[in-house]
């Protein structure tokens, strides 16, 4: 196929990539800065608090109206950067996919990237390749297309030539040559997505966070408005008390909680590419940490997929000219250079297949099928059938002996037992009329050639892989369409051990219902015997292993290749191809193997991990600041006492305590002991129970010991600035020491260097500057109702600080001792 055919020379094809542009669809670009900045103020939280700041200007209470437009103006700034930085992060991830394609240019195969096709470049397509362009088939073997992305019908359409195909639909089968005549927004696709832009959707952690945000803002709500009503029952000014409800509600609702979400997924996905793993989308980000089952594929996973032959079984002469009568089998492809340096004819029989031969028909290989034919017409008329393929089929289609292939077959046996990949070949001789070939004359009347035995080296550092996956409770299975034995012996080679009673064969599989085999699935689970493998399988039947394991719950990871795999790409929760898949599997991933190691995909899960770490980390921390200053006021006023602290120091402590250290916590390194846990399980909440119960413990300690510091200077001294001064220093400070335990959430501070993030440490260090600096001159003093606060004071401060430290980490130690370890369930390190 493709012969005599030139193609474009490649200054033709400048010139046509000068004169029609990139041969890519209309996108919605990045977000402009300005559109960013505008987004920082569509809140309802920003509308309260310019209210706000409008009622207190009108008051002349200059002192609220600056604090109050300056936590607009900064909490704008701090969101603009941190979605800056979220875009940009996966707009480079984007940039990094790079669809490619085989055209014939100045007589040459060559492969190129999708955006630099020109109208009038001849394109190769194969089964699984996606059609890169609109335009006429020239050749067309066998050939299937999937239309479903423009049609709707998703049952394949049979394509002959001079046919028109179109951009974005899919080679289901066969082999064909195109020629481009249109490309970019002038194909069919384009038109429709230059009309239509598909919106941005939310991630399921998205959905759940904004529910979570407005029942907390609803609690906050009828919290602040309760501090509202007190404070008129108990006679409080109008004005005071309302900008006091005001300022609560503003330094309770953490409106930063969003965007450190997308950064914590952005940043996260920019580590995992670091580890050789490109992922997708931010769904698929979130959805790593939770994995509990990975499905493998042996070739090109646990071994490196570079297929070599080892040697050859039967007359290398006539492998010879089975390997150039099936030039388009990718398989036989891989045996060239061998056959080159043990044959003394290659060159001769090389010359005289290209003179004296041509291919009339072939039909590709489709793993249903598990064979490659090609029809070959010799010089004198006569017709030639060759075959490629599983050898075991083969062998059933020969006229050999029983003997021989009980021989044989123990040969293979033996082979595969070492972990070899082996290839039958055999051939017949067909009516000199043929005109084609079907796949009844294969399946028949066989004469067998032989066998040719391929090696591929296991890949180093997997087995330490698998041994990481064990301690973390996520289970392993082997899914490959090689012998059962070639698999095993890799497997042993991994260290990796599998009883007889958990092999399944694909024949096997295929007999079962999707409940069968999730009963199956299930039980070997309990029985936690190790890997599981399923051998000789097919497409259809990796679709029903999976269906099968998220019937019983699990999380599952699946590894594929082809466009026969993207149906269970699509159905696991994280689809996985390696980086040389076909595009129709990229797309039907979620993350794409840059190195194609087993490796990665642990430390794709490892980071995943780390990611739901610190989204509860950021989440934990800006919780359990929220509340204090509410229940410090409360308590005041049931009190019949002043307020501890006023708005506009209320706004000043939301502005410096939460602004800077959560957006640390968001880049924060994983826990040590991460991947010694089990998954989390799939239906637990992202805010669980402990967490509320310390989040409410934090904030009423916190409240607590802010009134009780206020009522004990207030009652000695009588000096009301004073008794506010320092519990104004107290809620500012105690957050920015607490927040080194929330860093390790629930192991141990100690368990692990506290001062490892240093972008936390500088985050901490300028909030402590912040909070002394309005005490130091007379200008900001007056500006926030201040006084004067001596060493002692601070000592004293910096002492109740710590005890907040020392709260939570008991509460950490109990959580750990009564719940966790007891349950045995996954809670983030």
């Amino acid at each position: 196929m493709d012969a005599g055919y030139e193609g474009l020379t490649e200054n033709e094809a400048k010139d046509r990539l000068e004169k029609h542009g990139s041969n890519k669809l209309p996108e919605k670009p990045p977000p402009e800065n300005i559109e960013l900045i505008i987004k920082q103020f569509k809140s309802p939280l920003v509308y309260v608090l310019v209210a706000a700041g409008l009622v207190t200007l009108f008051l002349g209470d200059y002192a609220d109206t600056t604090i109050i437009f300056l936590v607009v103006a900064v909490n704008a700034l701090l969101g603009f950067f941190q979605e800056k930085k979220a875009s940009n992060a996966l707009e480079s991830l984007k940039a990094l996919v790079h669809p490619t394609v085989n055209v014939i240019r100045d007589g040459k195969k060559k492969n190129i990237n999708v955006e630099d096709l020109v109208p009038g470049d001849l394109v190769r397509l194969e089964q699984g390749d996606k059609v890169p362009a609109d335009g006429k088939l020239l050749q067309a073997n066998r050939t299937q297309l999937e239309e479903a992305v423009l049609t709707g019908e998703s049952v394949p359409v049979d394509k002959k030539v001079n046919d028109i195909v179109y951009m974005g639909t899919i080679m289901s089968g066969g082999i064909a040559l195109m020629e481009v005549e249109k490309t970019g927004q002038e194909t069919e696709m384009g038109k429709i997505a230059e009309s239509v832009q598909k919106p941005e959707e939310d991630t399921p952690l998205t959905i759940q966070m904004k529910r979570f945000s407005g029942q907390l803002t609803v609690l906050i709500v009828v919290l602040t408005l309760s501090v509202f009503v007190i404070g008129l029952i108990t006679g409080k000014e109008v004005v005071e008390i309302f900008k006091t409800s005001v300022a609560l509600a503003v330094s309770s609702i953490p409106e930063g909680l969003l965007i450190a979400l997308t950064v914590v997924l952005a940043v996260g996905m920019q580590r995992i590419l670091k580890k050789k793993g490109l992922v997708r989308n931010l769904v698929s980000a979130e959805t790593l940490g939770g994995v509990t089952t990975i499905c493998v594929d042996k070739t090109g996973t646990l071994t490196y997929g570079k297929l070599e032959v080892e040697k050859v079984y039967g007359t290398v002469d006539d492998i010879c000219t089975q390997h150039f009568a099936s030039s388009d089998d990718p398989i036989m492809a891989k045996t060239h250079g061998w056959l080159k340096e043990n044959s003394t004819h290659f060159k001769d029989i090389e010359n005289e297949f290209n003179k004296d031969c041509k291919v009339i028909d072939s039909i590709p290989f489709i793993p249903q099928n598990r064979f490659f034919a090609s029809l070959i017409e010799h010089k004198d008329g006569n017709r030639e059938l060759f075959v490629n393929g599983a050898p075991e089929l083969l062998l059933d289609w020969t006229d050999l002996p029983r003997e021989e292939k009980k021989s044989v077959h123990e040969e293979i046996e033996k082979l595969t037992k070492q972990g070899r990949r082996v290839i039958g070949m055999a051939r017949k001789d067909l009516p000199d009329n043929s005109k084609g070939i079907s796949e009844d004359q294969v399946r028949g009347g066989l004469t067998w050639v032989g066998l040719v035995v391929f090696t591929d080296p296991v890949r180093k550092g997997i087995a330490s892989s698998f041994e990481k996956t064990r301690k973390a409770g996520i289970k392993t299975i082997v899914i490959t369409g090689d012998y059962a034995d070639t698999a095993m012996a890799v497997m042993t080679e991994l260290d990796m051990d599998v009883d007889s009673d958990r092999v399944f064969l694909g024949d096997e599989v295929a007999k079962l219902s999707v409940d069968d085999l999730a009963d199956k699935l299930k039980q070997l689970k309990k029985d936690d015997g190790g890997v599981i493998l399923f051998a000789r399988t097919k497409p259809e039947q990796k679709l029903k292993v999976i269906s099968s394991l998220k019937k019983n719950g699990e999380v599952v990871a699946m590894m594929g290749d082809g466009v026969n795999d993207a149906p269970a790409l699509h159905k696991a929760d994280i689809g996985i191809v390696v980086g040389e898949a076909s595009d129709v599997a990229k797309e039907s991933a979620d993350l794409i193997l840059l190195d194609s190691s087993f490796k990665t995909i642990v430390e794709a899960i490892h980071e995943g991990r780390g990611i739901f770490d610190n989204i509860r980390k950021v989440i934990l921390y800006l919780m359990s600041d929220a509340f204090s200053e509410i229940f410090a006021v409360i308590g005041a006023m049931i009190l019949a006492l002043p307020l501890p602290v006023t708005a506009v120091q209320i706004l000043w402590i939301n502005l410096i305590s939460d602004g800077f250290p959560y957006m640390a916590l968001t880049i924060d390194s994983k826990n040590k002991n991460i991947m010694q846990k089990p998954p989390r399980p799939s239906n637990e909440n992202l805010v669980v129970n402990w967490m509320k119960i310390v989040i409410l413990i934090v904030s009423g300690v916190g409240g607590a010991i802010a009134l009780t510091l206020f009522i004990f200077f207030y009652k000695t001294t009588g000096d009301l600035i004073l008794a506010q001064s320092i519990a104004f220093a107290t809620l500012g400070t105690n957050s920015l020491i607490y927040v080194f335990s929330v860093k390790t959430l629930k192991e141990s501070f100690w368990t692990e260097n506290i001062f490892s993030n240093k972008w936390l440490n500088i985050a901490v260090l300028a909030g402590f500057a912040l909070q002394i600096l309005p005490f130091q001159f007379a200008l900001s003093r007056e500006f926030l109702g201040l006084h004067p606060l001596n060493l002692n004071h601070w000592i004293m401060i910096i002492a109740a600080s710590f005890f907040m430290f020392v709260v939570i980490e008991v509460l950490k130690l109990i959580f750990r001792i009564h719940i966790f370890e007891r349950s045995h369930k996954y809670a983030v390190s």
